[in-house]
């Protein structure tokens, strides 16, 4: 028998446009390198960081002209930089880093979130304690047709210097009103712990992102004025989980469900947060009850397999069954806790403000959908004439059916 040789065309590149991201997750991308290259390099930054008297920072600028073809996104930190080595390997499409336990795991991420997002992209960086800055540019249609050789632009730069330039163009996509409020309230959960313990500043657009996370007074209190919050700690698969769950007192569906959380870095949380449904309940085609709203933790899952847009586990054998029974069995209780309590006697299932951006967007994508068109379209609408007619026979039915209230 012969061979068959694995060929990959540089077409695959237009692939990568294709890919289910969300807009957060694809800027999360950027902000993983940039935190990563801070933590691999810690020691040193720290002492650069103190001197310059300001935190690791990532600004993510979203440009937007009169069109389209005038928007770009342009991110900007102030992390380690690239040396010309480094940023050869970096263009190794799926090459892992040395060490791809922490937040750069496939050696894809910058490359697939970049032409997700345009068609042209260029990186410039300054690696701290080298005299050079480097400059690529790259298009995916100049690499679809098979010119791979990418073009490095070096000049001289100050010793001391370090930052990595990132700018997207020819975007295929724009974003305003609601979107812009997901953007900054997702990466400002993604990256909660960098942000609320200093590590890192996260900007959008000039403004700074926070998180503010829960205090006890969220939480339902028991008889003693002990907040029903409970941490714990178990085994899956020879994997440590470590988390904790509470019960808040003013809840809501987007709130609801558990932020699952790999090196710091938060991989699902609310509005779509992990929901086990021995706690929560058949989660196909959504419940809104109390338990629902109210019941909220944080998982930490290290050690377990992430998809490579960063935004799911990869559960394998048994672990998600697995997880949820042990989660049920550390905190069962609580669920009746969220169900039976009625702060002044309010239903909490009317919509939040995040419940209802959510059903207003789910509403637009389905206006927006073949389907509702294909209806429309193939649906005759009938004569003035005879509509008049219907109306009028509504209209005497109803008056000679009603009965008036005479009060005197």
């Amino acid at each position: 028998m012969g061979q068959i040789k694995i060929n990959f065309t540089s077409d695959i590149i237009n692939s990568y446009k294709r890919l289910a991201y969300r807009i957060w997750f694809a800027l999360a991308e950027y902000v993983d390198n940039s935190t990563q290259a801070y933590l691999n390099n810690q020691k040193v930054l720290d002492i650069v960081y103190e001197e310059e008297q300001r935190n690791l920072s990532v600004h993510i600028y979203y440009h937007k002209g009169t069109d389209i073809k005038d928007d770009f996104f342009e991110i900007i930190d102030n992390s380690m930089g690239m040396s010309f080595e480094e940023l050869e390997k970096a263009f190794q499409i799926g090459l892992p880093p040395n060490d791809n336990s922490g937040r750069s795991r496939y050696g894809l991420g910058m490359k697939t979130a970049s032409f997700w997002l345009g068609d042209e992209w260029t990186i410039t960086t300054k690696k701290l304690g080298e005299a050079k800055e480097y400059s690529i540019t790259l298009n995916i249609e100049t690499i679809a047709d098979g010119n791979l050789a990418l073009d490095i632009q070096d000049k001289d730069a100050e010793i001391n210097e370090h930052y990595t330039i990132i700018k997207v163009g020819n975007l295929r996509r724009r974003f305003k009103g609601m979107t812009i409020g997901k953007i900054k309230s997702y990466l400002s959960s993604i990256y909660r712990f960098d942000v609320s313990s200093d590590m890192l500043d996260l900007f959008w657009n000039d403004e700074k992102l926070g998180w503010n996370g829960y205090s006890d007074d969220d939480f339902v209190k028991n008889s003693e004025g002990q907040p029903y919050k409970r941490d714990f700690e178990f085994e899956i698969d020879g994997k440590n989980v470590i988390g904790w769950a509470g019960v808040l007192s003013n809840g809501s569906r987007s709130k609801g469900g558990f932020a699952l959380v790999q090196g710091n870095r938060v991989i699902q949380s609310p509005p779509n947060g992990y929901k086990p449904e021995t706690i929560f309940g058949e989660q196909e085609g959504g419940i809104n009850n109390l338990v629902n709203q109210r019941l909220v933790g944080e998982l930490f899952l290290e050690g377990f397999e992430v998809s490579h847009t960063k935004d799911n586990i990869l559960w394998e054998g048994t672990q998600m069954d697995d997880l949820d029974d042990a989660i049920l069995e550390q905190i069962g209780d609580l669920r009746k806790v969220a169900n039976e309590f009625r702060k002044n006697a309010v239903d909490e299932r009317a919509p939040s403000d995040e419940d209802f951006d959510f059903a207003v967007d789910k509403l637009i994508s389905e206006l927006n959908s073949g389907e509702l068109s294909d209806i429309v379209l193939s649906k005759v609408v009938p004569p003035d004439t005879l509509i008049l007619d219907s109306n009028k026979q509504i209209e005497k039915a109803i008056v000679e059916s009603t009965k008036p209230t005479i009060i005197k």
